[in-house]
């Protein structure tokens, strides 16, 4: 269930007698280790070597959870899962990424500390992430900003 519908109320019992239930956690099988898994499969099927393939996604979402471990460890429903990742949005290109960050994992984390005076951007923006994990951001980000940026002077 999602962390809104156990606020509201229990789940009937006739309907949990004809479900079966299981959590799934990003930092447990079978979930853990999904994102590096699809990362190489795609890698190969793309022709690729799949041992030498680019795991920044999977640095990053291991130290987005890390950093939530550490800020709330007893309430694992807030950390993010690999699914994120595992979309055309992550992976299309200049700024993919980025606008995954601004437009999903920067709002959820917003969210996630509404009112609690935590600066979302420094503690998880990407920028910070990727200095933080050493990533170098893609030759050419920034460039698109740049030139907005020249235009609008």
């Amino acid at each position: 269930m999602n962390t809104v519908d156990r606020s509201v109320a229990y789940m009937d019992a006739a309907m949990r007698r004809r479900f079966s239930f299981m959590e799934l956690h990003p930092d447990t099988p079978p979930v853990a280790g999904l994102l590096d898994s699809w990362l190489r499969k795609r890698t190969e099927e793309q022709g690729g070597d799949p041992d030498a393939y680019d795991d920044s996604h999977v640095r990053l979402l291991d130290e987005i959870n890390r950093l939530l471990a550490d800020g709330s460890p007893g309430d694992r429903s807030f950390r993010v899962g690999p699914s994120y990742f595992m979309q055309d949005l992550a992976h299309t290109g200049d700024g993919a990424l980025e606008r995954l960050w601004k437009t999903q994992i920067i709002p959820l984390r917003t969210e996630h500390h509404w009112g609690d005076g935590t600066d979302v951007e420094a503690v998880y923006g990407l920028p910070a992430l990727r200095a933080r994990l050493n990533i170098p951001p893609p030759a050419n980000a920034g460039s698109a900003d740049s030139a907005d940026d020249s235009a609008n002077q």
